[in-house]
């Protein structure tokens, strides 16, 4: 008699550094992260780092203050995404919000209109944004960002189970749903498809 492993497997690990102005950033969250999230859901989980090529120093006062590659506004896209990933604490809720963001023409500025839309009570997203807690969240996301080896030279950066590859990283800019069926161990979701090769 045969035994049948009937556990569930472990969903794909995928972790994405980003940053709110980035063109190609929102190309990824757009065209690649979000569909296969609609499709596949129940096979990944997915850690938002919204920092990017970001640098911060410390004041004495032992508040955060950050320059981003495209400029105060990306910082404050940055750090209203953090707050609302840290706040809803749950990638049902967040992701919506930030795939809503980096689809508007002004990502930094989508929020309020996001939130209304997807029903999500801004208030403290806006406290969060100019509170002591919020900054020591965008220092976290920073901390990740930096922490990461090799050091990122491209955003966004998508890491696999904890593991950055630059193979993986071309396939994900290309076919992310591709990318997590095949490091997926239990059976493919319907949804997945057929892989042909190994050049996805």
């Amino acid at each position: 008699m045969f035994m049948v492993d009937a556990q569930p497997k472990e969903p794909v690990q995928v972790s994405v550094y980003y940053e709110a102005l980035c063109p190609d950033s929102i190309d990824f969250i757009v065209e690649q992260l979000w569909p296969a999230y609609k499709k596949v859901r129940s096979i990944f989980l997915v850690d938002l780092v919204p920092y990017g090529k970001a640098w911060e120093k410390r004041l004495n006062n032992g508040t955060w203050v950050f320059q981003c590659q495209h400029g105060v506004k990306e910082c404050y896209g940055n750090l209203v995404q953090t707050c609302a990933i840290r706040l809803l604490n749950n990638t049902d809720l967040s992701l919506p919000f930030v795939h809503c963001a980096m689809s508007s023409s002004r990502p930094q500025s989508a929020g309020p209109l996001c939130a209304r839309k997807l029903n999500i009570d801004y208030g403290p997203v806006e406290k969060c944004v100019t509170s002591d807690q919020g900054n020591r969240w965008q220092h976290e996301m920073g901390r990740k960002t930096e922490g990461q080896k090799p050091r990122i030279t491209f955003i966004p950066r998508i890491v696999i189970n904890g593991e950055y590859s630059r193979q993986n990283q071309d396939k994900a800019l290309r076919n992310f749903l591709g990318l997590v069926c095949e490091n997926y161990k239990g059976p493919k979701p319907t949804e997945c498809p057929a892989i042909k090769d190994d050049s996805l």
